[in-house]
């Protein structure tokens, strides 16, 4: 902002009386004082020449460059990363010189950050991760350790351990015995070999060499596969 002269003020002066607008202030703007300054003030920001409001709106980022990053990386460096990322762009959402100056868990609200500038933050985070968030994003998750603990988990899920997928196909191989009609002997055939199939679990042997040598770390279709094989079914 630059200094009014007494003509400038004056002239000023008449216009704001005269303008339709219930409230008016009368300064002088030099947006050209703006050009260059990365980030921008959200409160400066739309005064900003256009190349700076380009580039303080978006939120930049390969979304599938970091899908990459942490489909490679350690459970602690996806923590890393991600908190990297919100402090960063929750840095040039506030208008802060640098991702430093954001407190991981201290609460968006005591930072400043309001309605507009919450948009524009999950706006940023939308453009850089790839993932459609809520408007309520930091509402619901109040810190940037909390928004990082939860694209995580959209990003970067725990994986699901590998005897979970065993149990649900036993479940589903449960329900299918229920469904099916089968004389004495066909059902003593099944038997014994869902007991041999048990053994196998307790004490690890296995005697077949085409089959895997550890039914632990055998998978699901490998399971059913055994099974097709013993019983000579599709």
């Amino acid at each position: 902002m630059g200094a009014l002269t007494t003509e400038d003020g004056m002239a000023a002066f008449s216009a704001g009386c005269a303008a339709p607008r219930a409230l008016v202030v009368p300064v002088a703007l030099q947006p050209a004082a703006l050009r260059g300054r990365t980030p921008v003030h959200p409160l400066l920001r739309v005064l900003a020449p256009r190349e700076e409001q380009a580039g303080a709106a978006g939120g930049g980022g390969d979304p599938a460059a970091l899908r990459a990053r942490l489909s490679g990386a350690a459970e602690a460096e996806q923590r890393r990363v991600l908190l990297d990322l919100v402090r960063g762009q929750l840095a040039a959402a506030l208008g802060f010189a640098s991702p430093g100056a954001v407190d991981a868990d201290r609460g968006f609200l005591e930072m400043g950050l309001d309605s507009l500038t919450g948009v524009e933050l999950r706006n940023r985070l939308s453009a850089a991760t790839g993932l459609r968030l809520p408007a309520t994003l930091v509402f619901d998750h109040p810190t940037a350790a909390d928004v990082a603990r939860h694209l995580r988990t959209r990003l970067a899920p725990e994986p699901g351990r590998a005897v979970d997928g065993l149990l649900a196909e036993l479940a589903r191989l449960e329900a299918g015995l229920d469904q099916v009609e089968a004389d004495e002997e066909d059902r003593a055939r099944v038997a014994a070999r869902l007991r041999a199939l048990a053994g196998r679990w307790s004490d690890g042997r296995d005697d077949r060499d085409e089959e895997p040598e550890n039914l632990d770390a055998a998978s699901a279709e490998e399971v059913f596969a055994l099974l097709d094989n013993e019983f000579e079914t599709s």
